[in-house]
């Protein structure tokens, strides 16, 4: 076993960091770079089985003993990291997001993040991870509970069976975990992404290295080679996003890449420039506590809603590596000494100690609500309507179990409860949302509707809705079986109003894909399919209604919480958005239904938007209420949904009252 410094390795995680932090402060040129974690992975992998195994052979190795030196190097600047990081949400956290924080960190302090991540957060590369601040913390849970069973594996065959087949074990292990891993890819991605089972393979390709035969390579081959797998990294790192289908097999280029140069490094001391300069060992030598630091930065940058412009990226990239040379000089160098003490005394004040700690803090931030008296009750109150959905109020009318099956009619009622039925409204969650302010305008005109809405499904007869998934398109088969249920029921039923209302912006854009059997592009297949429903619902209906959609907000950068942090942080950042934007968003739409207003001159439009935009911009709060969901940049909030309709009907009427 040869334990002598590698310099290539820190070069290595110099690279794995590097592209980890590119790709989360949004450099789109690394848009694969979250392979970084697969870098470290088999790296993490390579060298504890080789410390194990060396261990092992010497009749030295321990349980206890193993997990001393785990907490050595990883304890210290892990709670220091974590401390500093709860002090600050203290500070700037409402009340929800804090309680959801320390739910967080109670894994975390377990080294259970991954789980957490799993099961709180989901995609990984969503919208609502980006303000996870322990979000990366997922990669250090997968690494100790595969160290869990690690150890006692190697026990069972090391120095028990002979070399050859320990790596024809450990390559059996690789093979079926990564037809486990592929398997669970396809199940879902999702879950897949965080989970201990699907990455074991990739510390297993580290651990099989240092069983393998090694070869007599001339240098000049030894030094191609080296150059060629780390080509293949940065291919990786520049190719692979969010729609690579990963982990699972498309893991292994990297994967492979990284355990090749760690293998040809064994042949004899490593010369390649790119990873043996004094700058990239350097950088591979404070990985550790860059890692820690760099996302948390990143997360409060978003708090304070600072943009990621390029001065802000260079800022952050910065910030991250002093908090970690001065973590790796303050905190993990002197914790070094520590290895010596006994097993017990480390693992106990090292780790459980502080753990506990952490987990009891938890606890009481959680036992109450994270204490929403550090803030002003207004706080609080925009806090709860924002936390306000309209579909888990109705949640018997909205995406009920059967797509096929209108919800009841007693369930779903808008309006005034009476045995007449006014108007029927038809739509998507956006539709939903509205269903608070019809409820204001029905009360207000005496009326009764009947909301019949389901996620991601505007009217469009005869059209099927695809989602992109890892490239692929998949259908969403619930899409067409509520809109044939919904044809059948207006044959045989008419209605005074019928109401159309939903998102329009992703028929237009690369999220979705109309098929009508016809027809190719969205544009044309949706313009096809909303003629259609106009046809239909005019036939059913002695009115037809279209409700206009809100603004989106990620295309100003503005947060739905927006003016509850320049209340909590004593900030002063825009909070509204830009009309121009939002009409250049529903260009296309607004196209369709010129067209459609001029083939169906009865067709009666109302814009919601007229009592939250000006010329100029569109607020995101009425009268101190958020209209917009917690951290969703087009939904909006029942509380705000109502507030938009009384505001709308106190400047411009009943608009169900024509």
């Amino acid at each position: 076993m040869n334990f002598s410094y590698r310099a290539d390795i820190d070069g290595l995680r110099a690279i794995a960091v590097l592209l980890v932090i590119f790709n989360h402060v949004g450099l789109s040129f690394f848009s694969g770079g979250y392979i970084g974690v697969d870098i470290f992975f088999v790296i993490s992998g390579y060298l504890i089985t080789l410390i194990l195994t060396h261990d092992i052979q010497c009749k030295r190795f321990s349980i206890a003993r193993f997990y001393k030196k785990r907490v050595v190097r990883l304890a210290p600047a892990y709670f220091t990291v974590l401390s500093v990081v709860s002090i600050i949400a203290w500070q700037v956290m409402l009340p929800g997001d804090l309680t959801q924080y320390f739910d967080s960190v109670m894994y975390a302090t377990l080294l259970m993040a991954n789980i957490y991540m799993r099961n709180e957060v989901g995609d990984y590369f969503s919208q609502d991870a980006e303000g996870i601040p322990l979000l990366h913390l997922w990669s250090l849970g997968v690494e100790e509970q595969f160290y869990i069973f690690w150890p006692l594996l190697l026990l069972l065959f090391v120095g028990k069976v002979s070399r050859k087949y320990t790596w024809a074990i450990i390559t059996t292990l690789i093979v079926t975990l990564l037809f486990y891993a592929q398997h669970t890819l396809t199940q879902n991605a999702e879950k897949a992404y965080y989970s201990m089972p699907v990455r074991a393979f990739e510390l297993l390709i580290g651990a099989l290295i240092g069983f393998l035969p090694q070869l007599k390579i001339p240098e000049k081959l030894r030094q191609s080679l080296v150059w060629i797998s780390l080509i293949v990294l940065f291919a990786a790192a520049v190719n692979f996003d969010q729609q690579t289908p990963f982990p699972g097999a498309m893991a292994l280029i990297p994967c492979l890449a990284t355990a090749f140069i760690i293998y040809l490094g064994q042949c004899s001391p490593s010369s390649n420039v790119l990873l043996s300069n004094r700058l990239s060992t350097w950088i591979g030598r404070i990985s550790y506590p860059l890692y820690l630091w760099h996302w948390p930065i990143i997360v409060l940058f978003g708090i304070y809603m600072q943009p990621l412009n390029v001065e802000n990226q260079v800022v952050i990239v910065l910030l991250s590596i002093l908090l970690a040379f001065l973590t790796y000089q303050l905190i993990e160098k002197p914790s070094k000494r520590f290895v010596m003490a006994a097993n017990y005394k480390v693992i106990i004040i090292g780790f459980l100690l502080p753990a506990l700690s952490f987990i009891a803090i938890a606890k009481t931030v959680n036992l109450n609500e994270g204490f929403p008296d550090r803030f002003p009750q207004s706080v609080y109150s925009k806090q709860e309507a924002m936390l306000s959905y309209a579909h888990v109020i109705r949640n018997k009318c909205m995406d009920i179990e059967d797509p096929k099956a209108l919800p009841h009619q007693e369930d779903c009622v808008l309006g005034k409860r009476k045995a007449a039925i006014d108007f029927l409204l038809i739509g998507d969650s956006h539709a939903n949302a509205y269903s608070a302010m019809l409820d204001v305008w029905a009360k207000d005109a005496n009326l009764r509707g009947y909301d019949v809405t389901q996620s991601s499904t505007f009217y469009l007869p005869g059209v099927r809705r695809f989602e992109s998934n890892f490239n692929r398109w998949e259908e969403l088969s619930e899409f067409k079986l509520r809109n044939d249920a919904i044809t059948a029921h207006l044959v045989k039923t008419h209605y005074p109003t019928i109401i159309l209302a939903g998102s329009y912006v992703p028929y237009f854009g690369d999220e979705v894909k109309l098929q009508d059997g016809v027809h190719h592009s969205n544009t044309e297949i949706f313009k096809i399919g909303f003629m259609k429903a106009l046809r239909i619902a005019s036939q059913s209906s002695d009115q037809v209604i279209l409700l206009n959609d809100v603004p989106r907000l990620d295309q100003d950068g503005v947060p739905a919480d927006c003016n509850l942090r320049n209340e909590i942080l004593h900030t002063h950042a825009p909070c509204t958005v830009s009309r121009k934007n939002y009409e250049a968003q529903l260009l296309q739409f607004n196209r369709i239904v010129a067209e459609a207003k001029r083939q169906y001159p009865d067709l009666k439009i109302i814009d919601p938007t007229k009592a939250m935009c000006d010329q100029q911009a569109c607020k995101i709060m009425i009268n101190q209420v958020p209209l917009y969901r917690n951290k969703d940049s087009n939904h909006i909030n029942n509380q705000g949904s109502r507030e938009l309709g009384t505001e709308y009907l106190k400047q411009f009427g009943n608009p169900l009252e024509d």
